[in-house]
């Protein structure tokens, strides 16, 4: 059998070395490169050089792709042991339309016996003018692919096409084994028509939604500390942006004294972390009416567009305290807003 094969390989390899020369007469500029091209990649083979005769029998099949042509490529990938490649090559030599009869019988010989070593992959492959990459080799029309030998174990069959999703496939194949491959790729979805709003950037759809602006009108919660004097009021009220930094307030003061509190909130910066400074009038009724100014400073998070928290260190002083009342003392407040 080894005998039969060596055999075969001599006769396609003079076979080819002839006819390769026979075969490119200049009828055309392409027929003429590939004339040239072919002398000096048999002058290459003649000198043992098979990766510099390869080069260049490839190049000139680019130029003329003739039938004739593979059989110079198939024999000089069996001198480099590469015999997958050097089967993918005489099957394309057996496909063509200039394969004569007593040359496809001694290819198809080669074949045989190269077969024994290697796997049959049959592709079906949608759509038809997809791409192939069969391993590590160049990508390849699928309808240059339809039958590939590979070496035995796993081979990775790629599939691709503009508009469609790439395809990966890992098969295992043994020696002389023939398998069938479906390779159908499905179409890229349609994107969306991008609303405002959108943007779509690196491939990726980001949405932007943009959020409402949250209402000028709010409730208004807060708890003032005294911790001097161990006591404290609660502020129950309105809330209202006259603009986006600027907020006034009123509110009904709650606690062992009642009365009433007006003020103004100024936002330092925009965002949901804002440092504020604000300041206020608190009146009370605590044996006749108490008035004091009020000065703080802290911070509001707006948790959402409906809920704001409030923390703030104040200063106040009682205009006309009561006796034995310090007019002056540090004040802390926490408290919230909410909206609608």
């Amino acid at each position: 059998m080894r005998r039969t094969f060596r055999l075969a390989l001599t006769a396609a390899l003079l076979a080819t070395c002839a006819l390769g020369t026979a075969h490119a007469q200049p009828a055309t500029a392409d027929k003429g490169d590939a004339k040239a091209l072919l002398a000096s990649g048999l002058k290459l083979y003649a000198q043992k050089d098979y990766l510099g005769a390869l080069a260049v029998f490839r190049d000139a099949y680019e130029r003329f792709p003739s039938g004739k042509i593979l059989l110079n490529i198939g024999t000089t990938l069996l001198k480099l042991d590469r015999k997958a490649e050097a089967a993918n090559a005489y099957q394309g030599y057996l496909d063509s339309d200039d394969a004569t009869p007593a040359k496809r019988a001694e290819v198809t010989k080669v074949l045989a016996e190269l077969d024994r070593e290697l796997g049959l992959l049959e592709l079906d492959v949608t759509p038809e003018d997809a791409e192939l990459q069969i391993g590590d080799s160049e990508w390849m029309p699928a309808a240059r692919a339809k039958r590939q030998r590979v070496a035995r174990g796993e081979t990775v069959v790629r599939g691709r096409r503009d508009g469609y999703v790439a395809s990966e496939q890992r098969v295992e194949i043994g020696a002389g084994e023939r398998r069938t491959i479906t390779i159908a790729l499905a179409p890229e979805p349609v994107a969306a028509p991008t609303p405002a709003g959108e943007a779509v950037g690196a491939g990726v759809r980001v949405v932007a939604t943009a959020e409402r602006p949250r209402s000028r009108l709010g409730g208004l919660v807060r708890a003032h500390i005294d911790p001097i004097h161990a006591g404290g009021a609660g502020l129950v009220g309105l809330a209202f942006d006259v603009t986006e930094r600027l907020q006034v307030q009123g509110a009904a003061l709650i606690g062992t004294s009642s009365g009433g509190y007006a003020g103004v909130t100024f936002a330092v910066l925009g965002g949901r972390f804002r440092p504020i400074v604000s300041a206020g009038v608190p009146v009370f009724v605590s044996d006749g009416a108490r008035v004091a100014v009020r000065g703080a400073g802290g911070v509001e998070l707006a948790l959402h567009r409906q809920l704001s928290l409030i923390a703030e260190v104040g200063l106040e002083h009682v205009v006309n305290p009561e006796d034995g009342i310090t007019p002056t003392a540090f004040i802390p407040a926490i408290g919230a807003i909410g909206r609608l």
